[in-house]
């Protein structure tokens, strides 16, 4: 299978600029392409493998302590079955080559707070008779530039990917309601075995175990803990009394 690191496959959504919605002369079938979910990303490979049995996250947190935007690598699958014939002389138009996604985000209760369009890229093989094909595509569910219009709190985003079959054909895909939790500090746990023992209060440890041996998130920020030796330079990972997420 192929696999793909977000180091270099983050890269090209990360400076995405966010456009207005505007996508027209689609495939209006949903069943032809599907969003399955959004892969778990885990240290220190930062792979993901495209396939059914992928760990999929329930949803995703962003700590505003650490980074302004939430990437998703989601999983896409690929219905349309394969049209091409070597004995026919027949060249394969089923492929997908993917754009980029379209985001809505809504409070839990439905209510819209805003949507947008953003860049991706990817490319998807046609089904291989009832079975559908898979690929990774790295999308900004949270751009940085939206990051700052949104409360604390939870949010849900509504992602389709869109692209074009090789055979000149727009498709986009079903949508997905991917709830991301949005906070300050969140994802910072305080070891036990790293208080400092000369504080009366906990303070975390300035030396020992600060940092060596840890594996560090593949996003900082996004999803994974991070222990407070990690980011001992960060007052709210120094002291817990700082932080508003412990308060």
């Amino acid at each position: 299978m192929r696999r793909h690191s977000v180091s270099s496959l983050v890269t090209a959504t990360l400076e995405a600029t966010s456009v207005p919605l505007s996508v027209s002369g689609c495939a209006e079938n949903d069943s032809l392409m599907f969003v399955v979910g959004v892969m778990a990303l885990e240290a220190p490979a930062c792979e993901v493998t495209p396939d059914p049995g992928a760990l999929l996250l329930a949803r995703g947190v962003l700590d505003r302590a650490f980074t302004t935007g939430y990437t998703g690598a989601l999983l896409v699958g690929n219905q349309l079955t394969q049209r091409g014939s070597r004995e026919q002389l027949r060249t394969e138009t089923s492929r997908v080559a993917l754009r980029g996604a379209e985001v809505r985000i809504e409070t839990p209760q439905g209510g819209q707070l805003t949507e947008f369009s953003t860049v991706g890229t990817g490319f998807v093989d046609p089904a291989a008779g009832a079975d559908p094909s898979y690929s990774a595509m790295f999308v900004d569910m949270i751009p940085s530039s939206v990051s700052p219009t949104l409360p604390d709190g939870r949010i849900v985003a509504k992602v389709r990917v869109f692209g074009d079959t090789l055979g000149g054909e727009e498709v986009t895909s079903s949508e997905l309601a991917y709830p991301i939790d949005i906070c300050t500090g969140c994802l910072v746990s305080y070891p036990a075995e790293a208080a400092d023992p000369t504080s009366p209060t906990y303070l975390c440890a300035l030396g020992g175990m600060a940092s060596e041996g840890l594996t560090p998130p593949c996003i900082l920020g996004q999803d994974g803990l991070i222990p407070c030796t990690a980011c001992i330079s960060n007052p709210i990972c120094r002291d817990p009394a700082l932080n508003p997420a412990t308060q």
